[in-house]
C-alpha cells in the first residue's frame, strides 16, 4: 500500500509540477520572444540561464504536463496562437 501512495505521489508530482521555459527578446520593442531553454525545474535555474546569456529582456514561463496534454496553454508559435480569427473578433459588434 506504501508503494502505490509513493508511486501516487510521483505521478501527481511529474503531472503537475511547473518546468520553465527561458523566453528572450532582443529588445523591449520586439513583438515575439524566442525560446532560448526549455525544461528548467526551478525559475531560479531559468532565471540563471538567461543571466548567463546577458539576455536583458526574458521570462520565465511556468508549463506542466496537465496543461500540455489538455491545451490549457498557447502555443509560442504565433501562427498557431493566432491561427483562429474568431477569438479576436469584437464582440461589440455581433
Amino acid at each position: 500500500m506504501k508503494a502505490v501512495l509513493a508511486i501516487l505521489i510521483v505521478v501527481i508530482t511529474y503531472v503537475f509540477y511547473p518546468r520553465y521555459d527561458l523566453m528572450v527578446k532582443h529588445s523591449p520593442f520586439d513583438e515575439h520572444s524566442t525560446l532560448a531553454g526549455r525544461g528548467y525545474l526551478t525559475a531560479g535555474r531559468c532565471r540563471e540561464a538567461a543571466k548567463a546569456m546577458r539576455a536583458r529582456y526574458y521570462h520565465c514561463a511556468a508549463r506542466n504536463l496537465w496543461g500540455q496534454i489538455f491545451g490549457t496553454y498557447t502555443s509560442y508559435d504565433p501562427k498557431e496562437r493566432y491561427a483562429d480569427p474568431a477569438l479576436f473578433r469584437d464582440l461589440h459588434h455581433q
